[in-house]
């Protein structure tokens, strides 16, 4: 996985925005790159915030990552890349804001366990997603280049996510 991601980011051009990147390898590659213009590097500011809010490194500003479609405008980022345990509490909106903004490759690794509900969603948008399975984690490429979104469509999806999820939750408590 790290030497797919390491290969990707040597032809990456333009911007890029990393959402909870640990692995030193791939952030001294996004460092050595030339072509990459501006990236922000997003980690969590802190345990206690529960995950909602990301500091752009050596930057000290916070970002919502609910509100990350107001800080980057419309497709203005060309690659993402993300870590997928980081995103799953807010796929709901995530989704949504990532094809606002990108307008290239969006880029998801993680464990091999429940990634359906990811790709369900990001074909809504688009059919072009790719599913690269590497020994015990995955990543899941999404090409943003022709996928736009549409107001009353996103509403639409939004309160399909909500009730399902309530429904989920019904569910489980009336099976307990």
């Amino acid at each position: 996985m790290e030497k797919y991601l390491i290969n990707e980011i040597k032809k990456m051009e333009g911007s890029l925005i990393g959402l909870g990147i640990t692995n030193e390898k791939i952030k001294d590659e996004i460092q050595k790159n030339k072509n990459i213009v501006t990236c922000y590097l997003l980690d969590e500011k802190s345990k206690r915030l529960k995950g909602k809010k990301f500091s752009i490194l050596n930057k000290g500003k916070t970002i919502n990552i609910k509100k990350i479609k107001s800080v980057f405008k419309k497709k203005r980022i060309d690659n993402i890349i993300c870590d997928y345990e980081l995103i799953k509490p807010f796929l709901k909106t995530f989704v949504r804001d990532s094809v606002y903004i990108n307008k290239n490759k969006l880029y998801v690794y993680g464990n091999k366990d429940n990634y359906d509900e990811l790709v369900n969603k990001y074909k809504r948008y688009t059919d072009d997603i790719q599913i690269i399975d590497k020994k015990d984690k995955i990543i899941i490429v999404i090409n943003n280049s022709k996928s736009t979104n549409n107001k009353i469509k996103d509403i639409g999806y939004w309160w399909n996510d909500t009730f399902s999820s309530m429904a989920d939750i019904l569910t489980s408590i009336l099976v307990n």
